[in-house]
């Protein structure tokens, strides 16, 4: 039994180490290639160019690593059936359960080791190559945004800002609504500017008018100021960012704080910041998933082994990432779930090849 599993395993990894080092310099010439025209437009430095190039290399691994195991899994079930090495396996009379079970364990032990090598290889290079690339093409900041609305997790105030600049922590026309504990309208604060304080962690609003409503609710007193702190207004500038990209890159815990505080502060963001984040970890179990359904599907080929087990696995890869893409679409929509975006294709490409091997028995 060892010497089997040994044999399934170390054939499977062969091929896909062949595979996946074809797919991830082919995607690292891709990029290369793309980027060229800008390299070559900003007189970008060799050593700099190559070192863009280095650090781009994680995430063509991350990219490649399934559709090169989903090949090579495909294609050494096909040349054992092809070489009649399941009857002598079957023979000998182990189930083809149970032939194909150090592969499923191969893919769970891969799941597990891609999570760790994009929380401390890939997001940390892919943040440094985005800071790296921004500041050589004078790129504007990417976290600059507009028409934020959010409300204060205590409930005091929902505040509505025109735009906010990353680079100078600014918030352009600001209106700001109190609230009592009840939830009722106190007071309404407009203004033209706000700056963030480090200092006081709070901001500064700047030729502000202040309506506060009194106790018994008849009367409104205004009041005009060039500057105006309220102690509550004090949420942090990373808040107003626009982060939909970034909250791939954070730190996980900070992510997770960070996701948890904002379907507080703004649920109309949340369902494409939650979309993004379970995508990023579900998006490990995706060796696993393609090794299930390559060990799934029926094998019938007798002749040109290596032209079928290309096609039937890029069929299997487009029609788990077309699946993919239009959930995901969906789930940032709030059609459904954010963590559905990710497991609908799973279950469904799981379905279609178990549908597919039951036809062919």
């Amino acid at each position: 039994m060892k010497l089997v599993d040994k044999y399934i395993v170390k054939s499977l990894l062969s091929i896909s180490f062949i595979t996946l080092l074809l797919c991830t310099f082919m995607l690292m010439s891709v990029d290369l290639f793309t980027n060229l025209d800008a390299y070559l437009t900003n007189e970008v430095p060799l050593p700099t160019i190559i070192k863009l190039t280095i650090l781009y290399i994680p995430q063509a691994v991350l990219f490649a690593l399934g559709p090169s195991l989903l090949f090579s899994a495909t294609y050494f079930l096909s040349q054992m059936q092809a070489n009649n090495e399941y009857i002598c396996l079957l023979g000998s009379g182990l189930s083809y359960k149970r032939i194909v079970f150090p592969i499923v364990i191969l893919g769970l032990l891969i799941s597990i080791l891609e999570f760790g090598f994009s929380e401390q290889l890939y997001i940390p290079s892919q943040h440094l190559r985005s800071v790296q690339q921004d500041e050589l093409f004078g790129l504007r900041s990417t976290y600059d945004n507009r028409n934020i609305t959010l409300q204060d997790p205590e409930g005091t105030y929902v505040v509505h800002a025109k735009q906010y600049s990353e680079e100078a922590q600014r918030l352009a026309q600001i209106l700001l609504v109190l609230l009592d504990d009840n939830g009722t309208l106190t007071g309404r604060v407009d203004a033209s500017w706000a700056f963030w304080e480090p200092e006081q962690q709070v901001w500064r609003l700047e030729h502000a008018r202040y309506q506060k409503i009194d106790e018994s609710g008849l009367t409104v007193q205004t009041s005009d100021s060039n500057e105006l702190r309220l102690p509550q207004f004090n949420l942090a500038p990373s808040y107003f960012r626009n982060i939909s990209n970034d909250i791939t890159t954070m730190e996980l815990p900070t992510a997770i704080n960070y996701l948890k505080r904002m379907k507080l502060l703004d649920p109309s963001r949340y369902p494409t910041l939650a979309t993004d984040f379970y995508k990023r970890l579900l998006d490990n179990l995706t060796p696993l998933v393609l090794l299930f359904i390559a060990c799934t599907i029926s094998y019938k080929y007798k002749k040109n082994i290596l032209l079928f087990s290309i096609i039937t696995s890029l069929a299997i890869a487009v029609v788990y990432y077309v699946i993919q893409m239009v959930t995901i679409i969906m789930a940032k929509q709030g059609v459904i779930g954010p963590i559905w975006g990710m497991v609908i294709p799973m279950i469904m490409v799981v379905c279609i090849a178990l549908t597919e091997r039951a036809a062919l028995r």
